[in-house]
């Protein structure tokens, strides 16, 4: 599959051009499965071929590309089993987020508060789905960002960029965006109120529910 054109800034390093193929990804412009030539990556972004394998390196390290024998680096398609298991580890970091919220700081209180109102505000705004999406997944970071530990926010986004990548190709039209907000309102309003199980109990059935949504392959 050929690579079209991508913008990019002129001044890149490697780290803009793994930027720019990550952002292509979490769109679904480049969906799963697709084959990354160095030569036509070098030749799309206007770069050199060592700088394209250095990054192809940084997307392979994070698990959105992978290397078949014979046949070079791919975007990354998650198995079912791999989808089982984000979820499984979601559930484990969010949920005991949710319950030792009475011993979040008001920081990170404050900052979950602020990420659900860009949530709501890129619902209202009919933003394109990436950024819906990105919005969505930065409020489920915040959740994990409760509690307080570096190592586990940074756990979280890596999660969430798998999500991301799972979803870019799914069909959003049936998605009922309000509904969203509202769950997300609501598990946020106990999170505030230090209401963790109830919360937890929230966070539980939202997963479980967007798991089911989730695109696999075999």
């Amino acid at each position: 599959m050929a690579l079209g054109p991508i913008e990019i800034d002129r001044s890149s390093t490697v780290d803009r051009v793994a930027h720019a193929l990550r952002e292509e990804m979490h769109r679904g412009t480049l969906t799963g499965g697709t084959s990354l030539r160095e030569s036509n990556v070098a030749e799309s972004l206007g770069v050199s071929r060592s700088t394209v394998r250095e990054a192809l390196q940084i997307l392979t390290s994070e698990g959105l590309l992978v290397r078949r024998p014979n046949r070079g680096v791919e975007v990354r398609q998650l198995t079912e089993e791999e989808i089982e298991d984000v979820f499984k580890a979601r559930r484990v970091l969010e949920t005991a987020a949710a319950r030792s919220v009475v011993q979040a700081t008001r920081t990170d209180l404050m900052t979950l508060i602020a990420v659900q109102r860009d949530f709501e505000e890129a619902v209202a705004s009919s933003a394109a789905a990436s950024v819906v999406t990105e919005a969505h997944l930065a409020v489920h970071v915040a959740i994990v960002g409760l509690l307080g530990s570096p190592r586990l926010t940074a756990t979280a986004r890596d999660l969430m960029s798998e999500i991301k990548l799972a979803v870019a190709t799914t069909d959003r039209t049936s998605d009922d965006l309000p509904a969203q907000v509202e769950q997300h309102r609501a598990i946020v309003e106990l999170l505030r109120q230090a209401k963790g199980e109830e919360a937890a109990q929230l966070l539980e059935a939202h997963l479980a529910h967007a798991k089911a949504f989730m695109p696999t392959v075999g």
